[in-house]
């Protein structure tokens, strides 16, 4: 869901490049922000939660005098990782979906092999 925090911890059939892993969380970015100081990709919640507001690559403030952001929404990148084809999250219990990571969240909320509480309050998982 958007609201998670950090990158995205999906199993990842197509190789991720080096320029769309977040510097802070070391995970493909979610929400991806580009620095204009060094180029360098965050997840929105990672670079939200940096304390101080420096860049971790080359240690620039990340937001200038006039209290503006020094990064941007990388939409590009955004659309490059959510292109990449991943494992359902449930790929262990026997699901053989692998699509876009775009496809993702749709396929979980009807994907036959989830995980679901049990009905009857006995904490198990069936």
């Amino acid at each position: 869901s958007s609201s998670a925090q950090g990158g995205y911890e999906h199993e990842f059939i197509d190789t991720v490049r080096d320029d769309h892993i977040c510097q802070v969380c070391q995970l493909p970015a979610r929400d991806p922000q580009q620095t204009m100081c060094c180029g360098k990709v965050y997840c929105k919640s990672c670079i939200n939660r940096l304390q101080p507001n420096r860049c971790p690559n080359c240690c620039k403030s990340l937001i200038d005098r006039n209290g503006n952001k020094n990064y941007f929404p990388d939409r590009a990148s955004e659309r490059r990782i959510k292109e990449l084809e991943v494992k359902c999250d449930n790929h262990k219990n026997g699901c053989k979906w692998e699509q876009e990571l775009a496809q993702l969240e749709e396929h979980l909320s009807e994907c036959d092999y989830a995980k679901v509480d049990c009905e009857n309050n006995c904490k198990q998982s069936v």
